[in-house]
């Protein structure tokens, strides 16, 4: 599968960091894993473990190792 790019040859973005975010935001569950948040926008887990890591470092959301290797997220606000 090919992805398309931009005039200065960047991939284009398969999701925002915005739409991570609102989907936390909108779920019933309190916390997500980054595979439930890919499952919704059908993108792979490393793309929102990205812009999880992007919206974490603005503050806007927060991890919790909760095993060997599972990671929950969820919003601040």
């Amino acid at each position: 599968m090919s992805r398309d790019r931009d005039k200065e040859g960047k991939f284009t973005e398969l999701t925002t960091s915005e739409a991570v975010l609102k989907i936390l935001e909108e779920s019933s569950d309190p916390v997500m894993t980054a595979k439930e948040i890919a499952d919704e926008l059908e993108v792979s887990r490393d793309t929102v473990g990205r812009k999880l890591a992007q919206l974490a470092e603005k503050g806007e959301v927060e991890q919790k190792k909760v095993g060997a290797r599972a990671v929950v997220w969820w919003t601040k606000t």
